[in-house]
């Protein structure tokens, strides 16, 4: 299950102290009636108003995200299904529905049908990993600054705390891309898969599968590919561990 966003967490508790702040201020002029304390008040009710401001959008983008990204884990699924079920109603409804050859196949489709689920469950999970998705926005952003502050750096202590901080910030970079890369991988895989999906379903409509032999050999040797490509992209997914996991 997806870790709730802990960005949440932090604006609830940094808007708590902005209220607490904006009435400590505002009952401290209501006493002194300082114009220090009336703009201080100004200050804080427009920076620290903005920022909050600033925080939140960040944070219903996000959410619109993962709720974009569900909503098309859950149209492959859907997609692969409706393949899965018309495939099989097809085998039944032809010829030859109780031979060897067209059980192998309807293996090979309920096979191929439960790892694109799998595979669409953990990219959908990975995709929404809330610290994944602030890590890929804000490491890159970390190692710019290192660098800069490295260049400017005079002190040998200091550069080389620097340089050793950047270094880790350069190994977590290229593992985040690892990820997504890994990811993207899987994610096309699942496409290929729904392709020939809907190759074999054509097929079988014109009764080429089970009918010809040679025909059904190429199909059931490109069906077997496609559950190795698959387990492939899953055993790679399988090696990523989400928080909580």
């Amino acid at each position: 299950m997806n870790n709730p966003d802990p960005r949440w967490k932090s604006l609830l508790q940094n808007l708590l102290w902005f209220v607490v702040t904006l009435i400590a201020l505002i009952v401290l002029f209501r006493f002194l009636h300082s114009p220090v304390v009336l703009i201080a008040l100004w200050l804080v009710g427009l920076v620290w108003g903005v920022w909050l401001a600033v925080k939140l959008g960040q944070i219903l983008a996000g959410g619109q995200d993962s709720a974009a990204s569900r909503a098309k884990s859950e149209t492959v699924l859907a997609q692969a299904a409706d393949y899965r079920d018309k495939i099989l109603r097809a085998i039944e409804s032809g010829p030859g529905a109780n031979s060897v050859r067209s059980g192998e196949l309807r293996q090979q489709v309920n096979t191929l049908s439960a790892a694109i689920e799998s595979l669409v469950e953990r990219t959908t999970a990975l995709r929404q990993d809330s610290t994944i998705q602030r890590d890929m926005k804000s490491v890159p952003a970390a190692i710019a600054k290192l660098e800069k502050q490295l260049a400017a750096e005079t002190d040998p202590a200091l550069k080389r705390q620097l340089n050793h901080t950047l270094i880790g910030r350069r190994r977590q970079l290229e593992s985040l891309e690892r990820l997504d890369s890994t990811i993207k991988r899987a994610e096309i895989q699942i496409e290929s898969t729904l392709s020939q999906l809907g190759t074999l379903y054509s097929q079988l409509l014109t009764g080429q599968s089970t009918s010809n032999v040679a025909d059904y050999t190429r199909l059931s040797a490109d069906m077997d590919e496609e559950v190795r490509l698959l387990e492939d992209q899953l055993e790679a997914l399988r090696e990523v561990r989400l928080g909580g996991e």
